[in-house]
């Protein structure tokens, strides 16, 4: 009897034992799998004269399931913009002015695919994914307060299109999956056009058509050296700024003048 007593003890604690080792073996891979990183370099960009923009490189880890969705993207905020009209049907006229109303001034998306096809209408909505998204929230008024057309909304992408501070790329984030985990790479070309601050990269782990994780990291662009002197003094000393540049001007006008002078001829 004592033997049997035995027997049943031991057989419910290797019950126990193995049920606590299955469970600590299926969770610790789940959890640790599920952990979204985001890191951003270079963290500092610095605009020089011979400034050009730079190239950003976002790397991180996240769940091997997951597709990703990796933005830069300012707060919104209102912007301003001239438009021209025919006047009389022949000669195209300044008209006046749009004002855009809750529009970010960089936007800059990557993701592993198609944003229509791992988001749903709702989601792309409530995270601002895509240019449908920004048109549903943006309104667009003109001089005298009247809603705008929505044709004007086009024109503003073009335009921040043109600048390279409006950009989205569609499965273009690499993922690479090897002994160190499960890891992803995006390249991003900073446009130079964009203003000095700091920025926010933000990465969006995305399953069954929904959000379930992000991760962020910043970077800075700022004016060094003698970029940051004459910045400072065109927004302190303006007068004095615009006498320099004058003075510039005219000196450039001069050398200019001398070395045509000494190289040309009159014939």
């Amino acid at each position: 009897m004592k033997t049997l007593k035995r027997t049943v003890i031991f057989s419910l604690r290797c019950l126990v034992l193995c049920g606590a080792a299955f469970l600590g073996l299926t969770s610790v891979p789940a959890s640790a799998e599920q952990a979204l990183t985001c890191a951003v370099t270079p963290g500092n960009i610095p605009i020089t004269f011979t400034y050009h923009g730079a190239q950003l490189t976002i790397t991180g880890q996240s769940a091997s399931s997951d597709d990703l969705v990796v933005t830069i993207s300012t707060e919104p905020e209102d912007a301003v913009l001239k438009y021209k009209a025919k006047v009389g049907g022949l000669v195209w006229m300044k008209k006046g002015n749009l004002d855009f109303k809750g529009v970010p001034a960089i936007y800059l998306l990557q993701s592993t695919a198609e944003l229509t096809r791992i988001l749903n209408e709702a989601e792309r909505n409530q995270y601002q994914f895509g240019y449908e998204a920004l048109r549903q929230r943006v309104v667009i008024e003109d001089n005298q307060g009247n809603a705008a057309e929505g044709k004007w909304f086009d024109e503003y992408l073009k335009f921040k299109k043109k600048e390279m501070v409006y950009d989205i790329q569609e499965g273009t984030v690499v993922r690479q999956h090897g002994e160190k985990g499960n890891t992803y790479q995006v390249n991003i070309a900073w446009p130079y056009q964009a203003p000095p601050g700091t920025y926010t990269v933000k990465v969006f782990s995305v399953r069954d058509g929904k959000v379930v994780g992000q991760a962020a990291d910043q970077f800075e662009v700022q004016r060094v050296g003698i970029t940051a002197a004459l910045s400072k003094m065109a927004f302190e000393h303006a007068a004095w700024y615009g006498i320099m540049a004058v003075v510039i001007a005219l000196l450039a006008g001069l050398a200019v003048g001398a070395i045509f002078k000494k190289g040309g001829g009159s014939h």
